[in-house]
């Protein structure tokens, strides 16, 4: 008996198939996506067939489908049903088909093969069902644990296996962690230039899944034969924490033994079948696979032609965002056209401006050899405009799928000439960033990628062309190339030795040191190294040594590192270069962004250090300011860092940076970022600024003209400033503003500028009539990740971010009397300009997570749309000689929608037999579509559908501005913040007419820059404010205690009073009815020179039948800020005042104080009620409280410098009193005993 068991043992752990024997399964397989709760939408497919498996030799097996059914779920579960799909069902028998072919012994699937015919799509799906037989049994062990190749790829898997008393079958249970392999049967492209942030990662995961699978083993004669098997594979997926709240996919298949036969006659095996692979799923890699629509594409041409008429037609004035979805349809349908049929496309549209310009920017995303054979044809035969090959270049190349194939197919592009030098320099940049784009694929990343522009950069030293140096090391600093750093280096003095310091100009040296900030990812401790050295080098300029410290930090230096550094910068003698250092480190000890985690360790122990003897911060030094947020349920967080690099013996910085990062799911992007190098401004300037004496009075903008002046004086060779952008981390777009730029501008619009000037030829097309319009259709984003899943379908997560801009101008111009000899005739005329036009965006956004074939789709797809619309129509006047300006807008009787943001979740399924009947049912449903279960166990939801407008009509001006959203969300308190996002969202903001002021003809704006004389009137009532003013600060002084602000003038007359006011400002806004009857609101702004205070005023008036209302604002400066402000009739029925003052001294103060003497009763209502949450608001921000008698009618509040990095708070309010002392500073504390 023992004997008979330990057989039965050995033939279970023996899994295998007898050649001569026909098996037939019945093979179930369904997969549905949606949130896994009750009353919330899912879409699903199921696939039911009968699988066959026939021996043809020892090891060798067919694998045969037939009896193929297919249905698709959407709606609700338990209510809806599955619906067949008999058509697709005919497609997907089709394809399955032919036989697959697959060796297998022990328990292990080897080598797969198929006819060349057969499609990785079905290739994949037999592996699905292949899978079931790919496991590891072992006789000896009840539970094990062990690392193997199956579908998803090389994982860890967990086995416990139960054998029942006889011995003659087993249940085995078969667990794999599909999140964690270390060879995934996954791509992930499209997100090339967003770097992985490991440490984001320990934070949370935005996806994770996990397969069981369970089988019944028997034992027979050939070994273990499996009779029946389940597997279920779950896995959650959110933008967020999958901790907190997620989308979910269910997958399950079951095979099910229905017989088991002897061979009746051989089966020949196919020789023509070809070897695809393992039982590892291949992940199919097909662009025009675009998940977020479906559509066929049989005869595409005719149907691309048509969309782009159709897309052009309807865009042509303003932005149609109910059209710009079909743009996305354009992109697959140009994607499976033939190059020559393209070629024949652009021959058709090429005269037509607009279909010209859809067609330019859509084949843009044809991203493989055939965009750049369209390329290479147009510019070699120079039929694009400079701007359109500018654009269409740098979205061509950052889309391209950066295969070595098509990286070899566009070196041509650098060898290329062109009609234009900005062409070249963005091709080179663009090469630069197809091969970082090539680098995040292919690891390691081949050396054949960068030596084009190693090449070129070599060439460029031979030259001693500074221009090309720069724009190969940008080029090189976009690919972020390890190979490149010991070419590189040879442009760095210090670090390479045969390079002198004279021979490299400071803005090459600049753009070398910055051509490493992207190898920071790929080789930190290279450039380290570099750095390194740069930054201990004290011959070298302070903001190039500056530089190098920013790109070392980009690599994340460990403690040791930064230690280092900090010692050498105790014994620093520039300050410029300590100063940077100390408020970088300061900033950086404060980050809470995950990929700063021990660095801010780091540089926190390194302020502690420095503080001693650096701990004043100077901001008119060199400085480093960032400032970051992230949140470990959002898995999100921003960051932004702001630059200055500064020489000490100069006044205007070497160079200015600011930088936006985007964290999120683990990776890092970087937006933005933009530079500016001041070069030859720099050295105008020096050191100071004579008779600048910084209270930026006329004498100091005179004092800074006087400077400017002096610009024709810089050598020729040297820009007066240059700049960069960046997004994405990839430099597009850098140029330089010489003397000679300026010179043409000044020429351009000087007065004595003649006929030949381009703003005479403007004003020309201007008389005559002008029409311009533009629309750029732009694919942003395009990320795809593919995965496999246990039934050999792909698993999809997709993001797409399109964007549509328009703008189109029409404007006629008439000039009285008429410019016949130069530009300055100008200042002499009245000039009417009437304009109508449009600006304006619509975007749209999609998520997919399901499943996307050719055949169909099933998932959840989250949409929004946002449009912006701003449409146009006036008559401007000018009247140069009188300084009058005056804006007519006439009566629109449309209502116009500036402004909308809409967004659901769906539960989405689609096939190609009728694409145009997609099911879409929102996630969260409208109405209670299914009653709620009494199960006490389900987790309680909350309900919130809010839905409101709110307008503020202005019967004056006969326009309405109305806002409303409505929101519908049913979410799970400890499941935020996923399902606060989930559900119908929408927002609008609009420009409604008032039906009651229907005789509101236009609207009319006048600015007069040289207003008349004031009149008595306003004089008496200019005088009466300002004695109103004074008679509230006394007032204001009497009741505060004495550590309140002091009147240094109470004691004295109001200096001044006799001071005549000054008209500086007229404006008015009126409407005008079909009588001319003017209604409406004038503003007057005065200034009033009374000594050495400066007072000015402002008073708002109300034009209309009797009235007296008016607001005045008096404003004065002197040892401190005070403003009064008083409205009603005739400015007398309520007042409020400010006062504010900075007191120098050991510990400087600055002080504040709100007075109001009598205001609205809805206004004191509404004081009262905010005053409720003062306590608690104070609480939470960690102020003590104290309840005391202060002035009634006062808020005050002092902020005392404390220390050098800290602030004492105290406001006072009528009966109560906060403080909080040493409050970390968030600006610089200057100190000073000088009295003032």
């Amino acid at each position: 008996m023992r004997a008979l068991l330990l057989c039965c043992l050995v033939a279970l752990a023996d899994l295998s198939l007898n050649p001569n024997k026909i098996y037939e399964y019945q093979y179930e397989g369904h997969v549905k996506f949606g949130l896994g709760r009750q009353n919330h939408a899912e879409s699903g497919a199921r696939l039911k067939c009968i699988v066959k498996i026939m021996g043809t030799q020892s090891d060798t097996y067919l694998l045969q489908f037939s009896n193929v059914v297919f249905e698709e779920f959407n709606g609700f579960p338990g209510k809806s049903d599955y619906m067949a799909a008999n058509q697709v069902a005919e497609k997907i028998a089709a394809q399955l088909a032919k036989p697959i072919g697959f060796t297998y012994s022990s328990g292990i699937v080897g080598e797969i093969k198929a006819s060349p015919e057969v499609s990785d799509t079905v290739v994949n799906m037999a592996r699905g069902v292949l899978g079931f037989f790919h496991l590891t049994v072992k006789n000896n062990q009840d539970i094990y644990e062990l690392e193997e190749i199956g579908i998803h790829g090389r994982c860890l898997s967990n086995y416990a296996a139960k054998t029942s008393n006889e011995g003659k079958v087993m249940d085995l249970t078969h667990v794999v962690d599909v999140s964690n392999c270390r060879e995934k049967a996954a791509v992930h492209y499209g997100m090339a230039a967003a770097v992985e942030d490991r440490f984001s990662k320990e934070r949370g995961k935005s996806i994770y899944g996990t397969v069981k699978h369970t089988y019944n083993i028997k034992a027979t004669e050939e070994g273990g034969l499996i009779t029946k098997a389940q597997a279920l594979e779950v896995h959650f997926f959110t933008t967020f924490n999958v901790k907190k709240g997620s989308l979910m996919m269910e997958a399950m298949k079951e095979l099910m033994l229905i017989s088991e036969k002897e061979k009746t006659q051989d089966i020949p095996f196919d020789r023509q079948m070809t070897s695809r692979g393992n039982i590892m799923y291949k992940v199919v890699k097909n662009w025009v696979n675009v998940p977020v629509i479906m559509q066929k594409l049989d005869d595409p041409v005719p149907k691309a032609i048509e969309l782009i008429k159709r897309l052009a037609q309807a865009n042509r004035h303003q932005i149609d965002s109910s059209t710009t979805e079909e743009a996305v349809k354009l992109y697959q349908l140009l994607r499976v056209i033939p190059i020559e049929q393209l070629e024949k496309m652009w021959a058709d549209v090429e005269g037509n401006p607009d279909e010209r310009n859809w067609f330019l920017h859509t084949i843009v995303e044809v991203n493989d050899a055939r965009i750049l054979t369209f390329l290479e044809r147009v510019l070699r035969e120079e039929k694009l405009k400079t701007f359109e090959a500018i654009t269409v270049i740098v979205r061509a190349f950052n889309h391209l799928e950066a295969t070595p194939e098509l990286l070899s197919m566009a070196e041509k592009f650098l060898t290329m000439t062109y009609n234009h030098p900005m062409i070249r320099r963005t091709v080179v940049l663009s090469y630069g960033s197809l091969v970082y784009k090539h680098c995040a694929y292919y690891t390691p990343c081949r050396e054949d990628a960068i030596r084009p522009l190693l090449r070129m950069a070599e060439e460029s030293r031979r030259n001693s062309n500074d221009m090309e140096k720069i724009l190969i090391l940008k080029a090189l600093g976009n690919a972020g190339h390890p190979r490149s750093l010991k070419t590189i280096e040879k442009f760095l003095p210090g670090v390479d030795p045969n390079t002198n310091l004279e021979d490299v100009k400071p803005r090459v040296l600049s753009a070398a040191v910055q051509a490493m900030r992207l190898i920071t990812f790929r080789e930190p401790h290279g450039v380290q190294l570099r750095t390194l050295k740069l930054f201990l080098n004290r011959q070298l300029k302070a903001e190039i040594r500056m530089l190098a410290l920013m790109i070392m930090f980009d690599t994340k230096p460990s403690m040791a590192l930064v230690s280092t550094v900090t010692a050498h910068l105790l014994e620093e003698r520039d300050m410029q270069v300590v100063n940077f250092a100390y408020t970088y480190f300061k900033s950086l000890s404060r980050s809470m962004t995950p990929d700063n985690h021990y660095l801010s360790t780091a540089a926190s122990v390194a302020v502690k250090i420095m503080a001693p003897k650096f701990g004043r911060l100077y901001y008119t030094k060199s400085s480093a300011t960032r400032m970051d947020w992230f949140h470990d349920d959002y898995l999100i967080g921003t960051a932004a860092e702001a630059y200055m690099l500064k020489r000490a013996s100069q006044l205007i910085p070497a160079e200015l940076m600011v930088k936006f990062d985007f964290h999120f799911i683990a990776r890092i992007v970087q937006l933005v970022e933009f530079g500016i190098r001041p070069e030859g401004l720099r050295d105008l300037f020096g050191a100071n600024i004579p008779e600048f004496r910084g209270d930026f009075s006329m004498a100091d903008f005179q004092a800074i003209f006087d400077v400017l002046k002096k610009w024709e004086t810089l050598p020729d060779d040297k820009p007066l400033f240059s700049f960069f952008t960046r997004c994405y981390g990839q430099e597009f777009f850098y140029n330089d503003f010489s003397k000679d730029f300026v010179e043409r501008m000044m020429r351009m619009f000087s007065a004595s500028a003649g006929k030949d000037s381009f703003v005479w030829e403007m004003i020309q097309q201007l008389l005559q009539g002008y029409s311009w319009r533009g629309v750029l259709p732009f694919l942003t984003v395009e990320s795809r990740y593919i995965q496999a899943t246990t039934l050999g379908l792909p698993l999809e997560i997709s993001k797409l971010y399109h964007v549509v801009n328009g703008l189109s101008v029409n404007a006629h111009a008439a000039i009285s009397p008429q410019v016949t000899e130069n530009l300055g005739q100008l200042l002499s005329t009245e000039t009417t300009v009437k304009t109508d036009g449009f600006i304006g965006y619509t975007k749209n956004f999609w998520l997919f997570y399901g499943i996307n074939t050719d055949l169909f789709q099933s998932a959840v797809e989250i949409k929004t749309i946002h449009p912006v619309a701003i449409p146009w129509n006036f008559v401007a006047k000018i009247n140069f000689r009188e300084r009058k300006f005056e804006l007519e807008i006439p009566r629109s009787n449309k209502e116009v929608e500036i402004f909308s943001f809409s967004s659901n979740a769906y539960a989405i399924s689609r096939n190609i037999v009728h694409p145009e009947a997609a099911k879409k049912t929102p996630l969260i449903p409208n109405e209670q579509s299914v009653s709620q279960t009494s199960n006490s166990k389900l987790k309680q939801s909350n309900r919130w559908h809010p839905v409101e407008k709110m307008c503020y009509k202005s019967t004056v001006y006969g326009v309405s501005f109305c806002t409303e959203y409505e929101l519908r969300r049913e979410y799970y308190q400890d499941e935020y913040p996923l399902y606060y996002f989930l559900g119908y969202t929408h927002y609008a903001i609009k420009v409604v007419p008032v039906q009651e002021a229907s005789s509101v003809e236009k609207i009319r704006l006048e600015i007069n820059l040289a207003p008349h004389a004031v009149s008595q009137d306003v004089r008496q009532l200019l005088n009466n404010l300002r004695r109103m003013s004074k008679e509230g600060r006394l007032s204001s002084s009497s009741s505060s205690s004495s550590h309140e602000l002091q009147d240094r003038q109470s004691d004295r007359p109001s200096r001044g009073m006799e001071g005549s006011p000054v008209p500086v400002l007229d404006f008015k806004v009126l409407a005008l009815s079909s009588s001319q009857r003017a209604e409406g609101y004038e503003a007057s702004f005065y200034y009033t020179p009374e000594g050495e205070s400066q007072s000015s005023q402002f008073i708002v008036s109300y034009v209309g039948d009797s009235s007296n209302w008016k607001m005045c604002v008096n404003t004065a400066v002197t040892t401190e800020a005070k403003a009064h402000i008083a409205w009603g009739a005739e400015c007398q029925a309520y007042s409020v005042s400010v006062r504010s003052a900075y007191l120098f001294g050991p510990k400087p103060e600055l002080k504040a104080v709100f007075h109001w003497d009598r205001v609205p009763e809805t206004l004191m209502q509404k004081g009262r009620s905010i005053a409720k949450y003062v306590p608690g608001i104070g609480l939470l921000l960690g102020f003590t409280q104290e309840e005391e008698k202060n002035a009634m009618q006062e808020v005050s509040a002092s902020v005392i410098a404390a220390s050098a990095d800290s602030i004492d708070v105290k406001i006072k309010f009528p009966e109560l009193t906060l403080r909080r002392e040493a409050l970390p500073s968030p600006l610089p504390i200057s100190r000073t005993t000088t009295e003032q």
